[in-house]
């Protein structure tokens, strides 16, 4: 059987570790013989990609909401070379409207939820419009397929750019929050603790992976993909301690959530050669925090910033525009909590209400194109304190307020 996967053009690119993980559980658990190929839209023109998929058997496409239009392009591209092959789309967009999805003639099966159980039984067999994917528990038992997915390219892209090898690791998989403007859950499901707990990686499984990959690839550093990383004190103390009774001196950066954050997490951390923590503030309004069910206090975050600096450890902050009842003033909260904290690296999105989140109106916005959104920018979102052009002014105020400290993509855009 010869099976193609596709990840789908977006500008930010990254490795895609989905489409890792699959390919290589399939080929853990499919009983037959298996020929499975990768393309990825930033590296591969459509027409390498088109002449790549005309044979094969199913060409499966992961998607998030701004690159399922062109995935769908592609798909009919490819029917209409071969009709016969079976299309099958996953990712977060289809697992947000799996039925919207089934409904082009392009698109023939959809999976939602985590991919790896849906896909093998899509591949031995199973012909519903709509699969549903049983919860991995595979995390400690295979590695991601890295050669699958050709992680050289990117990580050679990032030596290019900013002259620094750097790939990506999951270490969990269910983020203990529900924040409403983030559709991690569509995938993952909702947290809970007894139906649906969070799942997390053996820090011994997981360094494992590390040092061979960072031997093999040649790394200079390294970042967990991980929306929450630090999903409880064990697992960072574990995962730290682990780290330096090897020796491995590697640097690297995670997403913290700052409520489960204290100071000898941080301090060990440090010790493991952590450089950076990137810390979702969103809003220096604790009216916005606690509306977007953020779990979270503003004095917290002044609290983990200040540690992170009297620890010696670089300090990202990524803050939200334009929730539905933030106000001038409210943004204002926001720039003075900047100030206050001075984070070292900083990044202003404006609120996309992608599929999944809870700003998706599927009466108003099932025909959006969202090939015109990143996280960035969006050309349609707008509330009844601004239009879409003023929160646009809004952050373009913040972005020219700190030009020197912007994240690396947020220069490149602004």
């Amino acid at each position: 059987m010869k099976i193609t996967i596709i990840q789908p053009r977006y500008f930010n690119i990254w490795e895609a570790l989905g489409a890792a993980y699959i390919g290589a559980y399939i080929k853990k658990k499919f009983p037959g013989k298996l020929k499975i190929s990768f393309y990825q839209g930033f590296f591969d023109d459509d027409r390498t990609i088109i002449e790549g998929s005309q044979k094969s058997d199913i060409v499966a496409f992961s998607c998030t909401s701004p690159a399922y239009l062109h995935g769908l392009n592609l798909a009919k591209s490819i029917k209409e070379i071969n009709p016969e092959v079976r299309t099958v789309f996953g990712g977060f967009h289809p697992s947000a409207v799996p039925n919207d999805c089934v409904e082009d003639a392009a698109v023939d099966q959809v999976v939602v939820g985590e991919g790896e159980d849906a896909f093998l039984k899509i591949v031995s067999g199973e012909t519903s419009s709509i699969v549903y994917g049983d919860k991995f528990a595979g995390l400690n038992d295979i590695l991601p397929d890295r050669e699958l997915i050709k992680n050289i390219r990117s990580i050679d892209l990032c030596e290019q750019q900013i002259s620094r090898r750097i790939t990506s690791f999951q270490s969990v998989r269910v983020c203990p929050f529900s924040c409403a403007f983030c559709a991690e859950r569509t995938v993952t499901g909702l947290f809970n603790q007894k139906t649906n707990p969070v799942r997390e990686r053996d820090p011994i499984h997981l360094l494992d992976e590390i040092e061979a990959v960072s031997q093999k690839y040649i790394l200079d550093y390294f970042k967990f993909s991980d929306a929450t990383w630090n999903t409880s004190k064990e697992k960072v103390i574990s995962f730290c301690e682990e780290k330096i009774k090897r020796g491995f001196i590697l640097p690297w950066e995670a997403n913290l959530h700052a409520s489960f954050v204290d100071r000898e997490m941080l301090k060990t951390m440090k010790a493991a050669g952590c450089s950076q923590i990137n810390i979702g503030c969103e809003s220096g309004s604790q009216k916005i925090l606690n509306t977007i069910r953020k779990g979270l206090t503003v004095e917290k975050i002044k609290q983990v910033f200040l540690w992170g600096k009297e620890l010696g450890i670089e300090r990202r902050g990524y803050f939200l525009i334009g929730m539905p009842d933030e106000t001038v003033e409210d943004i204002k909260l926001t720039e003075a909590l900047i100030e206050e904290i001075k984070p070292d690296v900083v990044g202003f999105t404006l609120l996309c209400p992608y599929p999944g989140t809870d700003f998706y109106n599927p009466d108003e916005m099932k025909d959006y194109d969202w090939s015109l959104t990143d996280e960035y920018s969006n050309p349609f979102w707008q509330t009844d304190h601004f239009t879409n052009k003023e929160l646009k002014e809004q952050q373009k105020c913040l972005t020219e307020k700190y030009p020197e400290n912007l994240a690396w993509h947020h220069k490149i855009i602004n």
